[in-house]
């Protein structure tokens, strides 16, 4: 029976790794995180940012660009990559994170903004080979605490990054936004660890019926919520050890809803991230798509975010999200944290890093 495989002994046994209880932590790695004062750099004229990370860490970009698309007065823009873009140059803030510090495309990107570019680097991670070139090439490198994994190490990622934005003059205090991430994290964290049942947990309830389903999740979402819903996507390739994609909102309207159909092979598990504070464009435009999935006989699972800040909103959103996907790798009978795919990739790229 799912009831069954989803109680605190069982999960405990599956979960040899014990991802979960980094998880029932997150109020305090936010407490901790929003104390770290990082490193800045001497020449704070900058009139563009380029966020770099991979994985994990690059969430923190997506969150912060997300958070910030409609108030942020320069240009922001998150690389995932080894290359940087042309325009990086003397006017540009390169901000670089990875929370292992091993992180080859990241390092990769910061020594060339520094030494090819002359722009304004400063790097932030647990340690690694990231935190000594930092310090070899004069890079204000400012160090975090790291979880069990990368992934479950994002306000440690995120929250200092705020800061340094903060410090440099680029946003308001987000004090506010502080107590609220605080104060949601509390309150999801009672509501859906791993100690409460499944008839009054909204993380595992979701998960069942994701699980009963049993065919890729298609995760949908406005610009506004891209972060949480891409965060998502990976959680559960890394946590669950399943397929999934993320698709925008009004683009998908343009093409994704064309190969829906109602014979077998166009079946899917379609989640819906709705935000409480939508626009009327975009409240008109999922009441559509919904309409249409309910039509194709696809039930849309809904998750709504709650908060009284919009950063808030991202995180607590993506605080669920994750539990969702821990969830159902534990009813899939699988330890959440091991990658082994993901590693012996590392491991192979070493050799020639």
């Amino acid at each position: 029976m799912i009831k069954n495989s989803l109680d605190k002994e069982k999960i405990n046994r599956i979960d040899k790794s014990g991802l979960f209880t980094e998880y029932e932590n997150w109020t305090n790695q936010a407490k901790n995180a929003i104390e770290i004062e990082p490193n800045l750099p001497k020449n704070q004229k900058f009139d563009n940012i380029l966020f770099v990370g991979m994985g994990g860490s690059a969430t923190s970009g997506d969150i912060i660009q997300s958070w910030l698309r409609d108030e942020l007065k320069m240009p922001f823009e998150v690389l995932k990559d080894y290359k940087l873009p042309a325009y990086v140059g003397k006017t540009t803030l390169v901000i670089g994170a990875s929370i292992s510090g091993e992180t080859q495309e990241t390092i990769s990107a910061c020594i060339d903004a520094k030494t090819k570019r002359n722009a304004t680097v400063v790097s932030i991670s647990a340690g690694g080979k990231l935190q000594k070139i930092s310090e070899k090439n004069n890079i204000p490198h400012t160090k975090v605490r790291m979880a069990l994994v990368p992934r479950a190490s994002l306000l440690y990622a995120l929250l200092p990054s705020i800061t340094l934005l903060k410090n440099l003059n680029v946003i308001k205090s987000p004090k506010k936004e502080h107590s609220d991430i605080i104060r949601l994290l509390d309150k999801q964290g009672k509501a859906i660890n791993k100690n409460i049942p499944l008839e009054t947990n909204t993380a595992k309830k979701f998960a069942k019926e994701v699980f009963e389903m049993a065919s890729p999740p298609t995760i949908y979402s406005s610009q506004t919520l891209y972060a949480p819903g891409y965060r998502f996507k990976a959680s559960l390739n890394e946590n669950s050890k399943i397929r999934a994609q993320h698709i925008l909102l009004p683009e998908l309207c343009h093409n994704e809803i064309q190969s829906w159909g109602k014979n077998k092979d166009n079946k899917i598990t379609s989640i819906v991230l709705r935000d409480e504070n939508e626009s009327q464009e975009q409240k008109a435009r999922f009441e559509s798509l919904n309409t249409l999935l309910i039509k194709m006989n696809i039930k849309p699972l809904e998750v709504h975010t709650e908060g009284k800040t919009q950063l808030g909103k991202i995180i607590n959103l993506i605080y669920l999200l994750d539990y969702i996907s821990l969830y159902l790798a534990i009813l899939k009978k699988i330890d959440p944290t091991p990658t082994p795919h993901i590693d012996e990739v590392k491991n192979r790229l070493k050799k020639s890093f």
